[in-house]
């Protein structure tokens, strides 16, 4: 069992657990550094440390931001022979944190809006809505008992509104900055695009990453010499790393044939009208933890766990929230350190959320009752599921969403393109 660290209200920490730097080391400080490359105000948590971006200089008019699903610190070191084109002329390499939970939609949505989950309120893969009186999946916002995509839209959810703080492109529109995202065209209409694409001047969807590549290219080339923020994300190293790990020879072919496409595609066929005045970056949302089939957990195996509940947990496998009867908060608490102890770390979600651990300031009382009762962190591998998610548990050996290192340690590469 790890040894333990404790957090100012001595909640137990595992030393195989990393924090998040919300302070101004994590991804959700990104876009606030953004804001300030560009030289406009910014609404959110404060900017990443000035050693993390001021070395590119001044008079920097273009930031282009690229995201890699999954590429987390540890891809990023194992497989550093292939993105050496890049990280030997990046002018700054560092590490980030991720949030918490590490998982793609709320990592996304801090991008987006340049605060922490317990305040834009998007808080995981599976949340639970007392409005709707549903729990629900986050990417295709359909109950999870019955698939039927965007049906919490068609009950009332407004993609306008349903993160609580305002979008990156609507506050940089503000200082009169266009934003533009690109991703792929299956998404690019999505109701999570629309949440995220607030205030965007254009969203601009791509078959392939090659076809991606061009079209920000031109687009640079286009606007040369305007004021302007480019967001382009990029999934496949995250959809490999489920099936395969990270650890993989697919993962690395994938991340050698990205590396090469940004090189030769974008990189080096930019124009010098395109290159000036134009900072690039690349972060990941997250990265992966090898989670075998050995280290499944299954709620149905846990009968006086389950009895406990009154309702089936929501978050997702690395990161579970429980709902727990009334008066039972202590015993679920118990039954999960002691009998599981080894297995994850629970805490009562009031205590984490003081704590800051979904972000730092207050949760507005319709966020907070999307984190359940009681939160734990699976760990070593570790995965829980629920009984519906049986038949397709074994499907992914690799996971994301808590707070091991593995997760939640990632990439910052930074350099200017008219010095390329």
């Amino acid at each position: 069992m790890n040894k333990l660290t404790v957090d100012p209200l001595n909640l137990p920490v595992p030393e195989a657990f990393t924090l998040p730097a919300y302070d101004g080391g994590s991804i959700a400080n990104v876009p606030a550094t953004v804001a300030k490359l560009l030289g406009t105000p910014f609404e959110g948590l404060p900017s990443l440390p000035e050693e993390m971006w001021r070395p590119l200089g001044s008079n920097i008019k273009r930031v282009v931001l690229l995201t890699l699903d999954g590429f987390g610190w540890n891809l990023f070191k194992a497989r550093q022979e292939l993105v050496t084109a890049v990280s030997n002329k990046a002018t700054i390499t560092v590490q980030l944190t991720s949030i918490f939970p590490s998982t793609t939609v709320a990592a996304l949505s801090s991008l987006w809006t340049g605060f922490a989950p317990a305040q834009h309120g998007l808080a995981g893969l599976r949340l639970f809505f007392p409005e709707y009186s549903v729990s629900a999946g986050m990417l295709d916002f359909s109950p999870l008992f019955y698939k039927a995509r965007d049906a919490l839209v068609e009950a009332g959810l407004d993609p306008e509104t349903f993160l609580q703080r305002p979008g990156v492109g609507e506050q940089l529109s503000q200082s009169g900055i266009a934003t533009y995202a690109f991703k792929g065209r299956e998404i690019v209409d999505s109701v999570l695009s629309k949440m995220h694409g607030r205030g965007v001047t254009e969203s601009i969807g791509a078959v392939t990453f090659a076809e991606m590549l061009v079209k920000m290219r031109e687009l640079l080339d286009q606007r040369a010499g305007e004021r302007l923020f480019i967001s382009a994300y990029w999934p496949t190293i995250d959809s490999l790393s489920h099936y395969h790990t990270w650890e993989s020879t697919a993962v690395a072919a994938e991340i050698n044939a990205i590396f090469y496409q940004l090189q030769t595609e974008f990189l080096d066929a930019l124009t010098p009208a395109a290159r000036q005045d134009t900072a690039f970056f690349i972060v990941a949302d997250h990265g992966q933890e090898l989670t075998p089939l050995s280290k499944q957990l299954f709620l149905a195996d846990h009968p006086q766990l389950e009895q406990m509940l009154f309702m089936q947990p929501t978050g997702e496998p690395r990161v579970v929230y429980f709902y727990t009867r009334h008066g039972c908060q202590q015993d679920v608490l118990d039954y999960l350190n002691t009998k599981l102890g080894g297995m994850m770390t629970a805490v009562s979600t009031q205590d984490a959320l003081k704590a800051g651990w979904f972000g730092p300031g207050e949760v507005v009382q319709q966020v907070a009752d999307r984190f359940g009762d009681v939160v734990a962190i699976m760990r070593d591998g570790y995965s829980f599921f629920t009984e519906s998610e049986r038949p397709t548990a074994h499907k992914m050996i690799g996971r994301h969403g808590g707070m091991s290192h593995a997760e939640m340690l990632v990439p910052w590469l930074g350099l200017r393109l008219d010095g390329w």
